[in-house]
């Protein structure tokens, strides 16, 4: 957090001019500009609930001014407030004027506001730098020295030179791009605007000196980073650099030891005599350093050894991780590129820099890629629907190359007439389908493609992307062999280093990963012959994908080439012999096969992609069958993988689904942009998915168990899922529905329960209930209901509703068990309750009112249903504040022989030892009560002491006691040692959280050691466990081998002890 900055606009009064959406909207585009780790340390709750002042204020005292003044421009213009904008610009100019006057070398004159020609900003940037650099230049002065510098480029000297070698060289990139680059150069000039340095509009600094580019590979860092030195040489950057020098880390990998001047000299010879010079004007240097996490280095060589000296020889790591420590040049400018994975190193070396997510192709950017590339629309419309249509591969499309690879694989099928929706199912299919559409029928190419198969797995598992002359010689390999693949786009050789190749797009080095473990083994690979590669049971390992994301996209493809068909179609092309033994390699990875199978959320998501991606139903079939329950977190690239599975597993007992918002079609709301509403029509082609994959609840009839959480469903999803439910196939018996929306997601999924023949249980939490109780009387008053649980948690309601509520419990006569805990029964709903379990039709055995902001006059109420119901066995009250007044109430009605009430929880009522002597009263008679949960009630010494006498007593039925941190001292041991002597009801003795000291715990133990044939249970809490404590323990486990003793040294309580006991 930087101190708070003082802003040359007024931001306050900008924000203020917002409406309540335009505000939200600010809101979340701020984020979108990325400013290292401070913005993302602000709460997000801090800014959501901010009003215009405030968010201002939280801005300046996180951000600093420079950041500020760029990021509020260009949120305004994309929200389409120009005029917005445009007041920032020209309240910053008047400040800039200002601050010119102020500070302006004597002999330029003063500018006033109003002039008829004011000072142009670049002009003001000139005036600027020649201060700095300690001339005192008239306007004439200024004028000649631009005249000499023009003058200067008629002969050119050694910059001029440098400049115009740069220029050729990065000029080609263009040129050298398959399809149409005008997009690419599009999108390359929408991020050019965000780094401070390159962007014409933005106003004087200063600026951080470093720049991160990250990002997915593919998606353009290299051709950013190469278009901002291709504008140095084209002069849109030369007045603010005098040098710019382009480091590629795919080229330097292989560098041993050097210099710092070697490095970054050794193409230039013609500058040598000057490095001194242009080093001692670092703040005139750009260094742009592209694919950092390509250099190779291991773990922290970029911040060991931090070097100063650039004339000192250092191994290639060092001298980089001295450039970006700011120990080598630190007034030079710097943009680093480089892999999101990669950051988890870069950080701790830099300070304050600015971190640029590069993003690729938006939609729109996509949609435009393809029209200018068909040609004609409707062609361009179907093709983009079919890229669009597999949410994987459409994400992938954000990157340039694969669009390219999309239009020109779907251009082809359509011109010969063939249907090209296939080919867009899998990402496997549409590699495959351009590889093979690059040549012809029996190519006989086995040969080249085995040892590309060969380098791209050991690229892959180096984290490598480029390969060398001497990788190619390793395999006898020769250039001529790769110019097939070099000329139809699959393989490209680097311009700036001769002998370097590299695949167009990481996806196709994964592709030919996987083919190296899918092609038939050669002789030498039986012999062991690794090339430096995992086997398949390594590429599938979940710490291996850890700490290599690359491989897990080689995953799936390999089980894509599992599928018979595709390995037809390689052998056929190229005259390559595949493996007919990966399926059953595959089914052999513990990925696959382990125990513990699936055991976290992402390894289910992981083998569903996989499987779907082999498209083989036999293999799904196999690996599917074993599952009885799964956990889904549902996004737009997750539907079509699951339906496709899902549909498989024959014995699946229990579904648990999250599915994420503004990921699955219609997932907007009314107040979204229409760009996502737009976006959602588009989506409609997922939804034969969903219907696919809802439909395993009536076709399979062992699915009984569904919990859906934390999910946004929008009316479709929703129609189509209770439409599956509601159906006479569907035999679900438990529903569970935890915070969903929107609120009438609730009302749906009560109606479509209506008179279902086999729910028995059904779970609603929630804030967004409002809807709810009027659907659910329904259910309730229908006479085929069939529900025997019903929890309503955390709901709010009115005074009628609840209502309602309570006369269809009278009127439901299935319904036994009820949970309304953490809910607002408001004083006349409560009564309404009451009145409903006094009546002689209400079947209700358990009731919990947890949290629901009862009192002791509550308690009277209460007792006198104790005295009435017939059927009322279990009550839970705990969380309500009933204090000692409130238990004596209760003690009253548990008094009456009519009573069956034999579970009550009283878990932190603010009970005293005053409430534990009315309980312990009551026990001392015969009472129905025989469980009972005082845990976190002050009962001291005195409340302990009353326990215990009636747990003495011959009528006392307790079987459960709950005592946990009920602040029991050493001196109550003796008291329940008498009472496990000679009690012979209690099975189980909660003494949990409660202090009773080595001599306590040691005096129960030896009291143990005697045979006591009713205790099963007992929980205490040990703090000091000696070998003799441990001798007791095992003396303990042969004379009662019915009791467990639990000592608490696993994890601390998360709920309740009890609550296992009393709601199912």
């Amino acid at each position: 957090m930087v101190s708070s900055v003082r802003l040359d606009f007024n931001l306050q009064a900008l924000l203020e001019q917002l409406s309540q959406d335009e505000l939200s909207q600010f809101k979340s585009l701020i984020r979108t500009i990325t400013l290292g780790n401070e913005l993302q340390k602000i709460p997000q709750t801090e800014v959501d609930e901010a009003d215009g002042k405030q968010l201002a204020e939280i801005l300046t005292s996180h951000c600093p001014s420079y950041w500020m003044e760029m990021a509020t421009i260009q949120v305004f213009e994309k929200m389409h407030r120009v005029d917005l904008s445009e007041r920032v610009k020209d309240e910053l100019r008047e400040a800039a004027l200002r601050s010119f006057n102020k500070n302006k070398p004597p002999s330029l004159g003063t500018i006033r506001k109003g002039e008829p020609e004011p000072v142009d900003l670049d002009e003001m940037l000139v005036r600027f730098e020649a201060e700095a650099q300690g001339f005192t230049e008239t306007e004439e002065d200024v004028s000649s020295l631009r005249e000499a510098k023009a003058l200067k480029k008629e002969t050119p000297g050694k910059e001029d030179r440098h400049r115009s070698v740069l220029k050729m060289k990065f000029q080609q990139m263009w040129e050298a791009w398959p399809g149409d680059s005008k997009q690419v150069q599009a999108v390359a000039q929408r991020y050019r605007t965000l780094i401070p340095f390159s962007n014409p509009r933005m106003l004087p600094g200063p600026f951080p000196h470093t720049v991160v580019l990250h990002g997915p590979a593919g998606l353009g860092k290299t051709t950013l980073a190469k278009k901002l030195m291709l504008d140095w040489t084209e002069d849109n950057l030369s007045h603010k650099f005098k040098y710019a020098f382009y480091l590629s880390c795919k080229k330097l990998s292989r560098l041993g030891p050097c210099s710092f001047a070697e490095l970054v000299f050794r193409d230039w010879p013609e500058l040598q005599d000057d490095i001194p010079n242009i080093l001692a004007e670092a703040q005139r240097i750009l260094f742009v350093v592209d694919g950092l996490d390509e250099l190779g280095a291991p773990p922290g060589a970029l911040i060991g050894d931090i070097c100063g000296d650039w004339l000192k020889p250092k191994p290639v790591p060092v001298l980089l991780g001295s450039l970006l420590k700011r120990k080598m040049l630190p007034k030079a400018a710097l943009l680093v590129t480089t892999r999101t994975w990669a950051l988890r190193d870069l950080r701790p070396l830099m300070e304050q820099p600015i971190y640029i997510r590069v993003e690729g192709f938006l939609e729109e950017d996509r949609r435009a890629y393809f029209l200018r590339h068909f040609g004609e629309e409707d062609q361009a419309t179907r093709a983009f629907e079919l890229m669009r249509s597999n949410a994987a591969l459409f994400q992938l499309g954000s990157a340039p190359a694969v669009c390219w690879m999309v239009c020109t694989s779907l251009k082809l099928q359509m011109e010969r007439g063939e249907d090209p929706a296939p080919t867009c199912h899998t990402r496997t299919g549409l590699f495959l389908h351009f590889l093979c559409s690059r040549f012809p029928e029996g190519a006989q190419l086995g040969g080249t493609l085995r040892a590309l198969s060969v380098l791209a797995a050991r690229g892959l598992w180096a984290q490598m992307s480029v390969f060398h002359g001497e990788d190619l010689e390793s395999l006898g390999v020769q250039e001529s062999d790769l110019r097939p693949f070099l000329d139809r786009g699959i393989l490209r050789q680097e311009r700036d280093s001769k002998g370097c190749y590299s695949f167009l797009h990481l996806g196709f080095q994964q592709f030919f990963t996987a083919l190296f473990y899918a092609l038939e083994k050669e002789e030498e690979d039986r012999d062991g012959h690794a090339w430096d590669t995992g086997d398949v049971q390594k590429l599938l390992s979940g710490e291996e994908r850890l700490q290599n994301p690359d491989l897990i996209q080689a995953g799936h493809f390999l089980f894509g080439l599992a599928n018979e068909k595709r390995a037809t179609e390689l052998e056929t092309t190229f005259g390559c012999v595949m493996s007919r033994e990966i399926q059953q390699e595959l089914l052999r990875c513990d990925i696959i096969c382990e125990e513990d199978r699936y055991s976290t959320l992402t390894d289910l998501k992981e083998v569903l992609h996989c499987l779907y991606e082999s498209q083989e139903e036999e293999l799904v079939k196999e690996v599917m069958a074993p599952l009885k329950e799964v956990s889904l977190h549902l996004s737009a690239a997750d539907i079509v993988p699951s339906s496709f599975c899902l549909k498989h597993c024959r014995n699946l007992e229990k579904m648990s689904l999250q599915v994420i918002k503004s990921k699955l079609p219609e997932n907007v709301t009314a107040s979204e942009s229409d760009a996502e509403v737009e976006r959602s029509q588009d989506d409609q082609h997922m939804l034969p998915f969903w219907m696919d994959l809802c439909s395993i609840f009536g076709s399979n009839k062992d699915l009984i168990i569904l919990e859906i959480n934390n999910s946004f469903l929008s009316a479709s999803l929703l129609r189509i899922l209770c439409e599956q439910i509601a159906s006479d196939t569907c035999h679900l018996q438990r529903v569970v529905i935890k915070n969903i929306s929107p609120a009438d997601a609730y009302r749906n999924f009560c109606l479509a329960l209506q008179g279902h023949k086999t729910v028995t249980h059904l779970r609603l939490r929630g804030s967004a209930q409002n809807d709810t109780l009027p659907a659910l009387c329904e259910v309730l008053r229908h006479p085929k209901c069939n529900l025997q649980y019903l929890g309503l948690v955390s709901c709010s309601a009115s005074t009628q509703q609840w209502a309602d509520l309570s006369l269809a419990l009278e009127v439901n006569q299935s319904l036994t068990c009820v949970n309304l805990s953490n809910s607002e029964l408001l004083d006349e709903g409560a009564k309404l309750l009451y009145t409903t379990l006094k009546h002689p039709k209400c079947l209700l055995q358990r009731l919990s009112l947890e949290n629901c902001h009862l009192t002791e006059a509550d308690c009277k109420d209460l007792a006198a249903v104790l005295v009435v119901s017939r059927e009322l066995m279990h009550l839970c009250l705990a969380e309500n504040p009933l204090r000692d007044a409130g238990v004596k109430f209760l003690c009253e009605g548990l008094s009456y022989p009519e009573c069956k009430l034999q579970t009550l929880v009283l878990w932190n009522c603010d009970i005293t030892s005053q409430g534990c002597c009315y309980l312990a009263k009551l026990l001392h008679e015969k009472s129905s009560l025989t469980s009972l949960d005082l845990g976190r009630n002050d009962i001291g010494v005195t409340g302990m002491q009353g326990l215990c006498e009636a747990l003495k007593k011959p009528l006392c039925n307790l079987k459960r006691l709950w005592l946990w941190g009920c602040s029991i001292p050493p001196a109550s041991c003796e008291n329940l040692c008498w009472v496990l002597s000679c009690n012979q009801t209690l099975i189980t003795l909660d003494l949990g959280q409660n202090s009773l000291g080595y001599s306590g715990v040691k005096l129960l133990f030896e009291t143990l050691t005697r045979p006591n044939g009713t205790l099963e249970t007992l929980r205490l809490k040990i703090d000091d466990f000696t070998d003799e404590l441990d001798k007791l323990l095992k003396e303990i486990e042969v004379n009662n081998p019915q009791l467990t003793i639990d000592t608490e040294n696993q994890k601390p309580w998360k709920k309740r002890p009890s609550s296992r006991y009393f709601i199912v």
